[in-house]
């Protein structure tokens, strides 16, 4: 009992202190589109090597 407490607590201060950093920092446009470029093109990059090494079985 006392870790479910402990992991919800956990999981409390991380969602709280995300959506404080949300407030206190907010993303402006540029900045979540760069973000989701790079993003976008680290998971072509993952799924590659993943289709290379599958191709190699």
């Amino acid at each position: 009992m006392c870790s479910k407490g402990f992991l919800g607590g956990i999981v409390t201060g991380a969602l709280l202190g995300a959506a404080v950093g949300m407030l206190a920092d907010p993303i402006s446009d540029k900045q979540h589109r760069k973000i989701k470029s790079s993003a976008s093109h680290m998971f072509k990059t993952i799924g590659a090597v993943i289709d290379g090494v599958m191709d190699s079985m």
